[in-house]
């Protein structure tokens, strides 16, 4: 079957990078041609700092995906993360005129070009922006404002950051695989168009996903972002926990925690924690497991909620929380969650709008069809992005020379 548009986007995870080639389904998903993975290198808190290891496992990843799907890639969009990113809130506010007339585009052009005009910190340029609500001669919350009468427009806008410095060096070190980095966007935001419903960003609903080296969240209301971070810890600080906690390797304790792991200790015998102190290897009980990963995920979650600060607001989430991530896969997880945030949680791996296709790999791939959707511009409040010193902007005709059949 021949199509005429294909999108390629690429996660740069924490363990593995993951490329997806996709086309425009009929019913207006995604339908999967190909993918190919390899095993992250030289990259570290979302940033390479060893450009030839990572480059070489770049074009790795993307010569399985053009194995796969049988098509020559010239250039992806890729996915930002790292604790370099900030979020943060901004007003603006734009004069319509002394006379009161129908809010048309240019005025919210205007309006969120002086919301992103604020200070930002050094070597930091704004990578997302999403207008949350609009004033509109002071009356709030207004949803859209095009065509309402008024003199005075505001809007309340979020904002992610991000450094221009580490932006770059993406850039470049994807350029040094033999591809074009054609566009990005903040992983987190691309993770929550895949697996997110719209009513479930319209009653609110807390995203977690739990990756590798980090824990991204995100918040949305009303159908829009109202939030977003990430805790420099994940499922790798589990993993090194029930490796020192059993003494075994990490690679043991990998494999133990994805086929026994438990993060509940409720749901296994009890065990008295003071075995871990005894000479020789402990028994891998489960009631032991979940007695070293317990702690961690509570602690994870924990810190995510102090992260989201006042953006957490228990009684507009009334979806609750939507899980995600290698890190999740732990039996009691949703429980954990439900006990730390008193919001109900489900765990949630499998990407929305995809049909027909090929059936993606196993593993983690919602950031990737995220990223694709966003491309396309599918991808529910994915807000808009510039380059480096540039104003917020969406990419326009470059999916176009991307690719071609072989």
């Amino acid at each position: 079957m021949e199509h005429d548009q294909l999108i390629v986007a690429c996660d740069l995870g924490t363990t593995e990078f993951r490329v997806l080639v996709a086309a425009p389904s009929p019913e207006g998903g995604l339908t999967v041609l190909g993918a190919g993975s390899a095993e992250a290198a030289g990259f570290r808190d979302g940033d390479f700092v060893d450009v030839g290891s990572g480059s070489r496992a770049i074009a790795k990843a993307v010569r399985g995906a053009e194995a796969s799907a049988n098509v020559d890639i010239a250039g992806f969009c890729y996915g930002i993360s790292g604790s370099h990113l900030r979020s943060l809130w901004a007003r603006g506010q734009h004069k319509i005129g002394p006379n009161r007339r129908a809010v048309d585009a240019r005025d919210v052009d205007a309006v969120l070009e002086k919301a992103t005009s604020i200070a930002i910190p050094f070597d930091h340029a704004i990578l997302a922006s999403n207008p949350v609500s609009y004033t509109v001669d002071g009356i709030p919350g207004v949803v859209d404002p095009l065509d309402r009468p008024g003199s005075l427009l505001e809007v309340d806008a979020y904002l992610v950051t991000g450094s221009s410095s580490v932006q770059h060096n993406l850039e470049h070190t994807i350029e040094k695989s033999g591809y074009h980095a054609a566009s990005w966007h903040i992983d987190a935001l691309a993770t929550a168009s895949a697996l997110l419903t719209p009513q479930e960003r319209q009653e609110g609903v807390l995203l977690l996903d739990i990756g590798g080296l980090h824990t991204q969240w995100v918040i949305h209301r009303s159908g829009r972002i109202a939030g977003s971070g990430a805790v420099p810890w994940g499922g790798v600080h589990m993993t090194n926990d029930l490796a020192h906690g059993l003494r075994v390797s990490a690679a043991e304790a990998e494999t133990i925690k994805r086929q026994r792991g438990l993060a509940l200790r409720s749901l296994a015998e009890d065990v008295d924690p003071e075995v871990l102190f005894e000479e020789g290897e402990p028994d891998e009980s489960p009631g032991l497991v979940a007695a070293i990963l317990e702690p961690r995920l509570e602690e994870i979650i924990s810190l995510v909620k102090r992260d989201m600060g006042q953006d957490f607001q228990q009684s507009l989430l009334h979806r609750g929380v939507v899980v995600t991530g290698g890190g999740s896969r732990c039996a009691g997880t949703e429980q954990l969650i439900e006990e730390v945030l008193s919001l109900p949680a489900q765990r949630r791996l499998a990407p929305l709008g995809l049909s027909g296709g090929r059936p993606l790999p196993e593993g983690q791939w919602a950031t990737a069809v995220g990223l694709a959707f966003w491309a396309l511009g599918g991808g529910q409040d994915a807000g808009a992005v510039g380059g480096p010193g540039e104003p917020p902007t969406r990419p326009k005709g470059w999916l176009g020379g991307l690719f071609r059949r072989r």
